[in-house]
């Protein structure tokens, strides 16, 4: 990876991760936690994305000001579209949004209910777990999966999350139940009304492209370039979409502090601080 994008190892480069999750949602470490981390990473700036949850912005933002690290309000909201789970990244939006907080807060209930069915259907297996264990390792957050396999590894169910992901609970596997069904175009919105930028999470993952150029056509901000699922060609080819259709750039680690990750690479999947400098001239532009 070139250290233009990288942030590695480049003399006198600003970095930045707008990808970063915590245990408002399914991170496993707290926020304050995560800006303590970015402090020790150097990061110029950084954003906290937990899924469908805002909840860390209180926790994150004083502690990240006390140590003159910018924090930019993050979320990473979920959505379908013609079957594929799309996710789409929000930046610099009012939190305190009124309808933003409202259907954040419909989401979370969508996911206890989610994560209830799938419990469903793996006691249908003899994999018996109980909600209130999943509630439990979300802390009142947002719930998802990681929860579930968290549970499932600490049952002697399963050996890893890996393991949990591909015997119950990846999207082709027997326990899955779909995500929040959301139209794109409506959490676009939301994330607008409320002041913000949108941009679409890991296209390269399992986004079509046919649909990715429909996303645009819906309003959609930016694109995700660097996720550590996306090679060199695929951060070049998403770069060169972008350029076509005059989008933001954003990036990240989509870092999470997973058990099963032998090493901390935290602060090494990176983006030019230039790059959250553009979105800051869309907004005043706006």
């Amino acid at each position: 990876m070139p250290d233009s994008l990288s942030g590695v190892g480049h003399n006198g480069f600003e970095k930045a991760d707008l990808h970063i999750h915590t245990k408002c949602s399914d991170g496993i470490f707290t926020p304050e936690e995560i800006v303590e981390k970015a402090k020790n990473a150097g990061l110029k700036a950084f954003s906290i994305t937990d899924h469908d949850s805002v909840s860390a912005i209180d926790k994150a933002k004083p502690l990240a000001d006390q140590y003159g690290i910018e924090f930019i309000n993050g979320v990473e909201m979920s959505s379908t579209f013609q079957g594929h789970d799309i996710h789409i990244l929000g930046y610099f939006f009012d939190e305190n949004n009124h309808e933003l907080q409202r259907y954040l807060e419909h989401c979370k209930q969508l996911r206890t209910e989610r994560a209830e069915r799938m419990v469903q259907k793996l006691a249908k297996m003899g994999v018996k777990i109980e909600i209130e264990e999943i509630i439990l390792k979300a802390q009142n957050g947002s719930v998802g999966r990681p929860h579930i396999a968290a549970v499932l590894q600490d049952g002697g169910f399963v050996r890893s999350f890996s393991e949990a992901f591909s015997k119950y609970l990846g999207s082709h596997s027997p326990a899955y139940v779909k995500s929040i069904e959301t139209h794109p175009a409506e959490v676009i919105k939301l994330i607008n009304e409320a002041s913000g930028i949108s941009s679409l999470a890991h296209p390269g993952q399992n986004v079509p492209d046919e649909i990715v150029r429909r996303l645009i056509s819906l309003g959609l901000d930016g694109i995700e370039i660097v996720h550590p699922s996306h090679d060199t060609y695929k951060r070049n080819y998403y770069r060169e979409i972008a350029n076509e259709y005059f989008l933001l750039f954003s990036g990240g680690s989509d870092y999470h502090g997973l058990k099963d990750q032998e090493e901390d690479h935290f602060g090494q999947t990176t983006i030019p601080y230039e790059w959250v400098t553009k979105m800051k001239s869309r907004i005043i532009a706006a």
